[in-house]
């Protein structure tokens, strides 16, 4: 059996810190954790807001923190939120999670389950974009919530209702989306050879789930439409990194997290024909992929919140 990503079995630790907001959505509740006591009464009228997607180890608690540590100092103070995708190991044998929303350990990255992830996020940013006075909604994600970020910022439908007030932070994740068969390789870019290397999440072959309606095509160009800052750490250059995945569809993506990165823009401009008008890579010397690291510098504030 082909090997998933170096230390796997990392994902199987139940999460102990639960999320104390709770929200619905389709009868089932979802946690979170917030700067606010509930989300089903009116929000503060806030400048922006940030929605933080924790990584494979599902501590949105700990991400949450991060953020409000970034967020110090600044007035008026944002929104911010941390959604929890459990999983099934999380609730398993546990009565008093019975009823809460949950994934397989591969699907809540990648928009599949009875209620996808993606659904989840639309209903947070229906919510917050209708704040009055909102300027900005970012929705950031370092590991495995860059890999959730990036895919959502392709096919999520919610921020089309108002697509000037969303940011997406795509931070250091192990793989990308790509919307062909094309790959890096030393010489550039090549058609993929074996047929899974291009199948979701990594591209648009197999089965997708069904929040996933329409062609590649048209999800590139909103993709491109879309803001979108990437935040690589320069120093997430391990190929042996705890959770870097390592089978075959992303090995085709490079051999490490910044490679990865690097890559996948070059791949988007050469398919969009030149510079990306909306989209960004920033480079972070001396970071690797510590979530706090990249999200409390400079660079991970100044995109976090707005210059």
């Amino acid at each position: 059996m082909t090997q998933f990503a170096v230390q796997a079995e990392m994902q199987a630790q139940v999460i102990e810190e639960m999320g104390p907001l709770r929200s619905r959505l389709d009868g089932r509740e979802f946690l979170l954790f917030g700067n606010v006591t509930s989300l089903d009464d009116e929000l503060p009228e806030v400048d922006s807001a940030v929605v933080v997607v924790h990584g494979a180890l599902r501590n949105a608690g700990h991400y949450f923190r991060i953020v409000e540590e970034a967020a110090r100092g600044r007035e008026p103070g944002p929104l911010i939120l941390a959604p929890q995708f459990l999983t099934t190991a999380d609730v398993r044998g546990r009565p008093e999670r019975e009823g809460l929303l949950h994934w397989e350990t591969e699907d809540w990255k990648s928009g599949f389950g009875e209620v996808s992830s993606f659904e989840i996020l639309d209903a947070l940013l229906d919510r917050l974009l209708n704040i009055d006075g909102l300027r900005k909604v970012t929705v950031a994600g370092n590991s495995a919530g860059g890999q959730f970020v990036n895919r959502y910022a392709a096919v999520g439908d919610a921020p089309d209702k108002a697509p000037a007030r969303v940011r997406f932070v795509v931070a250091n994740p192990s793989t990308y989306l790509y919307f062909d068969r094309l790959r890096p390789t030393p010489d550039g870019f090549a058609e993929a050879g074996a047929p899974e290397i291009d199948h979701w999440r990594y591209g648009f072959g197999g089965d997708r789930p069904r929040y996933v309606r329409e062609n590649p095509d048209y999800y590139f160009q909103r993709y491109l439409s879309r803001e979108v800052v990437y935040l690589l750490g320069e120093e997430d250059a391990d190929p042996a990194a705890a959770l870097l995945e390592i089978h075959p569809a992303a090995l085709a993506q490079g051999r490490t997290r910044y490679e990865r990165g690097v890559r996948y823009y070059d791949y988007l401009q050469q398919k969009a024909g030149g510079p990306l008008e909306n989209h960004q890579l920033v480079r972070l010397p001396g970071i690797g992929h510590d979530a706090h690291d990249v999200f409390t510098s400079s660079a991970g504030v100044t995109h976090l919140f707005g210059h």
